[in-house]
């Protein structure tokens, strides 16, 4: 009966905003059909990211396999909220899972604290996502809904603990014509009462005219449901490709970020190019 309710309110709110969205809101050609679920760049791959914070310095160390899939992101010093990440990917290079770990590596299953699945549909498109920590017995499950260019605009999240459902977040993106995520609207309500018990709304603006640094990577995208062109920086530089090399991370921490949850500090960032774009 709650699948039922949770998949009711999934197709209303998908419907709803198909039509609002991509009847209300002029994209430019230029920008690109991002996708989800393909972590090969065209231009760089980030290499690391050093953050010089008010409690110490902070590097993570991205990681590649031989078809140029993230492998792991390797955060140093490990800190609450910080933990190493390491990605799986099915026979079509899709990120199906990730897992969350106080280790180097993933061998002693003790230290997976956190579990991430990736469910697709047949055009690629990321269909349901779980986070599930087994320890507390907690899940949440997301439902996305995507507009014309695949990105997502909509989200519906379930919150499980022990087997009940303890609530639900909404969330909606809404882009400008620029193709930059220009809000963010999540409400929550609880599973005894269809009374929302909190709604906020965040702005991101203003943005630059060079590349965004979750470009290169579609499923950084997916994970911080942001798809925007441009960066939300200011006072940032880049390199000859347009990508921000050094900024203040508060300005990236904008908005509700999964992938690097807080940058506090002053950012660095080493990419891997050739002259032309490509690995």
């Amino acid at each position: 009966m709650k699948k039922n309710k949770i998949e009711n309110v999934a197709f209303a709110l998908s419907f709803t905003l198909a039509i609002c969205l991509t009847s209300c809101q002029k994209v430019f050609d230029y920008i690109h059909k991002p996708g989800n679920g393909d972590a090969v760049s065209n231009i760089c791959q980030v290499q690391t990211l050093a953050v010089d914070g008010p409690w110490g310095p902070t590097s993570y160390a991205f990681n590649y396999n031989k078809h140029n899939d993230l492998e792991s992101l390797i955060v140093t010093p490990q800190a609450d909220g910080y933990t190493n990440m390491f990605f799986f990917y099915d026979n079509k290079h899709r990120t199906n899972k990730v897992l969350h770990s106080s280790l180097p590596d993933v061998t002693n299953p003790d230290y997976v604290w956190r579990t991430d699945k990736f469910e697709y549909n047949k055009a690629n498109q990321i269909i349901r996502d779980s986070l599930i920590i087994p320890y507390f017995h907690f899940i949440i499950v997301s439902l996305p809904q995507y507009d014309a260019y695949d990105r997502v605009i909509a989200t519906v999240d379930s919150v499980w603990s022990n087997g009940n459902l303890q609530g639900m977040y909404l969330y909606f993106y809404k882009y400008d014509e620029r193709g930059n995520l220009a809000r963010q609207v999540r409400r929550y309500k609880g599973d005894q009462t269809s009374w929302i018990f909190y709604s906020d709304t965040l702005k991101l603006a203003p943005y630059d005219d060079k590349i965004s640094i979750r470009q290169p990577n579609k499923f950084w995208m997916y994970i911080d449901r942001n798809y925007s062109i441009n960066n939300c920086l200011s006072g940032a530089t880049y390199n000859n490709f347009g990508l921000p090399v050094n900024f203040e991370g508060e300005q990236y921490s904008r908005g509700y970020n999964w992938f690097l949850n807080y940058l506090n500090g002053k950012v660095t960032v080493e990419y891997q190019c050739d002259a032309k774009g490509n690995h």
